[in-house]
């Protein structure tokens, strides 16, 4: 019964510092001081794990692992959540996984349609990039860093309009509607102001470009974000 019981509470106060109303608090920390309470609460988690608390353990463990910006599978992972963000344009959508942080970009029209980034050989990809520059340029800009990572030099192959997505159609905030902005957040119509801002923090957060992501994604996201809480108002 006590194991039960401190699991709830402390999934509680893990739920609220990571996911909660104490979010704030916990994206307040600088980089420094999230690694060194990461590393802090995954190694006193190692340590009572080692002593049989595994209830304290799990908790402290995925508390260590948001702090530092991994991922423990969903099973583990209280913090986690299987809802899917999708962002579409003409030829191209982008899927994130809000619990895993995984990306994944599937090609809609053209040549390639129907196949996944990750699936297209790199000696296809500067082919993929010119198809996109002629159909689709915001959805090239959505995968600009997978291109450089894996295809380096392909912009001298590619005219890059780095102005395409400030010309998307959907570049007005007031032109994306309710329901595109509550697909792009992975929630359903209605969901409250706390779940919006908190879908958005996640997925800006998995956005950097360092992260795979991209400065075009992050706009939609932040487009996204204010149709939503217009929606509410």
């Amino acid at each position: 019964m006590n194991y039960i019981i401190s699991t709830l509470v402390f999934g509680a106060i893990v739920w609220w510092f990571a996911v909660g109303p104490g979010r704030k608090a916990g994206d307040s920390l600088s980089p420094f001081m999230r690694k060194v309470a990461g590393l802090g609460a995954g190694a006193l988690g190692i340590l009572l794990g080692m002593k049989g608390r595994w209830d304290f353990a799990i908790v402290l463990v995925s508390l260590s692992a948001w702090l530092l910006g991994f991922r423990l599978p969903s099973m583990f992972d209280p913090i986690g959540n299987a809802r899917r963000s999708q962002i579409r344009t003409a030829a191209m959508q982008v899927t994130i996984d809000l619990g895993s942080g995984a990306m994944e970009a599937q090609v809609l029209a053209g040549r390639f349609t129907g196949k996944t980034l990750s699936k297209i050989a790199d000696s296809d990809l500067i082919p993929l990039a010119q198809e996109l520059a002629r159909i689709d340029p915001s959805g090239l800009n959505l995968i600009l860093q997978d291109l450089d990572r894996r295809a380096p030099g392909w912009r001298q192959h590619v005219n890059v309009d780095p102005q395409a997505g400030a010309r998307d159609p959907r570049a007005a905030s007031s032109e994306m509607r309710e329901e595109e902005a509550y697909q792009v957040l992975g929630l359903e119509p209605g969901a409250s102001e706390e779940a919006i801002r908190s879908a958005h923090r996640a997925l800006i957060a998995r956005l950097h470009p360092d992260k795979g992501g991209s400065t075009a994604l992050a706009a939609l996201v932040n487009r996204a974000k204010d149709v939503a809480l217009a929606s509410r108002r």
